[in-house]
């Protein structure tokens, strides 16, 4: 858990039963990151990404084509 208060969690829903379901990537700012302060979740299969509140100050979401990575370690953009 991060000793600066800033949260955020990924969760990527798997398929149940019929293997045709979307897969959706959720991204939920209210769930505490781990020690290291990133999270990353591959987005192969997914079909959509939901954040369902901005993150939090202190907290990047980065969402490329292979990965979505949840973090409160800085970025920098080149």
């Amino acid at each position: 858990m991060s000793s600066i208060g800033t949260y955020a969690q990924l969760d990527k829903e798997a398929p149940t039963g019929n293997l045709t379901e979307d897969v959706d990537i959720s991204i939920s700012p209210g769930e505490p990151l781990p020690a290291n302060g990133t999270v990353t979740v591959s987005t192969e299969g997914a079909t959509d990404t939901d954040m369902d509140a901005f993150p939090p100050p202190g907290v990047t979401v980065i969402i490329q084509n292979d990965k979505v990575v949840v973090t409160n370690n800085p970025v920098t953009f080149q």
